[in-house]
């Protein structure tokens, strides 16, 4: 079975009749129209794949059903039927867009052939539509399993509608519910004021109502005929096409993704599907990262409190990881590191220890020195550390911090002896923070180290365990008073050492 439906169009019921009983003996589905405006009655009301409409009729003739036609779905297929009288005008139709004609008079054949022809068309045009939207389809469906940055997943997706549709402007709405208002989250060509400032209550302008009906909009500048849609454009700045799909979650609205162009070609209700799919996996994304926080958020803070347990086995190292936590952080932003990568850090620094929890209580807790054995034993939690935390999906990058911490610049660290940039930044970082606190703490075997012997530490230990940068950027915190070790900032140490009070 052929399974398109055909819309015959034809002022003389004869001719009507004869076409739908072909198309229908050769599987196609038919419905049909006397004139040009029942046909335009009957396309609202009914999906049609094929408009197979004679030149000559009363009224709308051929040419104009087809032009107004083509504004309200530009993809659609039409043939003409024609006699020797409008053979000239049919053959300019067809350098119009039209997909070819049928001379009256005409057998079976000549009719199927032509539809046939025209159907196999119409249907590559499409499955080359989807098959070329599938490979980036198929990356973003890969991307919301795993991912939880919803900021890189939507610029993802906007690259993708950007080079696959020619889309001049992208926008993603999301629902403030607090506000009551619709706020841009993402935006590729937007003036960055608009980017900052534009908002829209439910309900108005076209991603209100647009939420607010549930349903996508394509709009083409001067061709809506909807009056609520008139109403809500904004005509002083109207793109040629654009289109709007509501992000509609399981239980409530999310937001409104927003696509638009001022070039030809004009958005088609294919390039509506696809970016209604792409909708779709904006949700989907939003749904997974919302409960994968959740559980990582719980996850995270049982963790934290392992780390909070294993500390409390051996009050010398009690609050140490909140301590690497601040020095490693403000070493991280003294080095210019961005927000994402601060808190990164931040997240290592405190979860850097949770390994600990697999090594016994007796070596944790010794008050003299650990022996070769156990060190050894010791020198596992980095591996148990990463263990822990591999199944909950932390970034690679927090992972990598944590196995490396105890790696040195000058390859004579563990668990893999890795050196120089081979060691991920945030380690090297984290290495040095974790060095900072250990010196300051004080210790059953010794008492704590003055920020004067830190800071020879740091310059004697550049190049061979501190990556040289890093320690610089400590130091540099520390001579200006910057970074409070322990209980003594260096303003302090500077002021005991010459002998004045702080």
């Amino acid at each position: 079975m052929a399974g398109e439906r055909i819309l015959i169009v034809d002022d003389e019921e004869m001719i009507r009749d004869l076409c739908a009983h072909i198309l229908i003996s050769e599987g196609y589905n038919v419905v049909v129209a006397s004139s040009g405006d029942a046909a335009l009655e009957e396309l609202a009301r009914t999906p049609v794949d094929l408009v197979i409409s004679d030149i000559k009729m009363p009224g709308m003739d051929g040419l104009e059903l087809f032009e107004r036609v083509k504004k309200q779905k530009t993809d659609m297929v039409t043939i003409f039927i024609t006699g020797h009288g409008t053979l000239d005008t049919a053959i300019e139709s067809i350098m119009r867009g039209v997909e070819g004609f049928v001379l009256k008079p005409f057998t079976q054949e000549e009719l199927v052939t032509a539809v046939d022809r025209a159907v196999t068309r119409s249907r590559l045009q499409k499955e080359n539509i989807r098959l070329k939207a599938l490979i980036p389809l198929f990356e973003i469906s890969k991307l919301q399993v795993t991912e939880i940055d919803l900021a890189h997943l939507f610029r993802i997706i906007t690259e993708v509608l950007v080079q696959e549709f020619s889309a001049d402007r992208v926008s993603l709405m999301l629902v403030d519910h607090s506000a009551g208002k619709l706020i841009i989250r993402a935006s590729h060509g937007l003036p960055t004021d608009l980017a900052l400032q534009a908002t829209r209550n439910f309900g108005e302008g076209i991603s209100g109502l647009v939420l607010d009906r549930r349903s996508p909009i394509i709009i083409t500048k001067g061709k809506h005929d909807d009056p609520e849609v008139r109403a809500a454009l904004n005509t002083d700045d109207m793109p040629l096409s654009s289109i709007s799909v509501p992000l509609i979650g399981k239980d409530k609205p999310l937001g409104v993704l927003n696509v638009s162009k001022f070039t030809d070609p004009e958005f088609t209700t294919s390039d509506l599907q696809i970016i209604s799919i792409l909708a779709s996996q904006v949700v989907a994304a939003m749904e997974n990262a919302s409960l994968y926080e959740g559980l990582r958020d719980s996850y995270f803070r049982t963790v934290q409190a392992l780390v909070a347990a294993v500390e409390a086995k051996d009050p010398y190292t009690r609050w140490h990881s909140t301590n690497v936590a601040k020095y490693a952080v403000a070493i991280g932003r003294e080095m210019g590191l961005t927000p994402s990568q601060l808190e990164e850090i931040h997240i290592a620094s405190i979860l850097h220890d949770v390994g600990k929890i697999g090594i016994s209580e007796r070596i944790i807790g010794k008050p003299d020195r650990l022996s070769r054995e156990e060190f050894d034993i010791m020198k596992d939690h980095p591996a148990h550390g990463m263990r822990i935390l591999e199944p909950i999906g932390f970034a690679v990058s927090i992972i990598n911090a944590i196995y490396q911490h105890h790696e040195r610049y000058d390859g004579k660290g563990y668990p893999q002896g890795l050196a120089g940039d081979g060691i991920s930044l945030s380690a090297r970082i984290l290495n040095v923070a974790d060095t900072i606190d250990a010196m300051v703490s004080e210790r059953p075997y010794r008492g704590s180290i003055a920020i004067g012997a830190v800071l020879a530490e740091l310059e004697k230990e550049s190049g061979f365990q501190f990556d040289p940068l890093i320690a610089q950027s400590a130091r540099n915190l520390i001579e200006k008073g910057l970074l409070r070790l322990g209980m003594q900032t260096y303003a302090q140490h500077a002021a005991g050492r010459s002998g004045q009070n702080p």
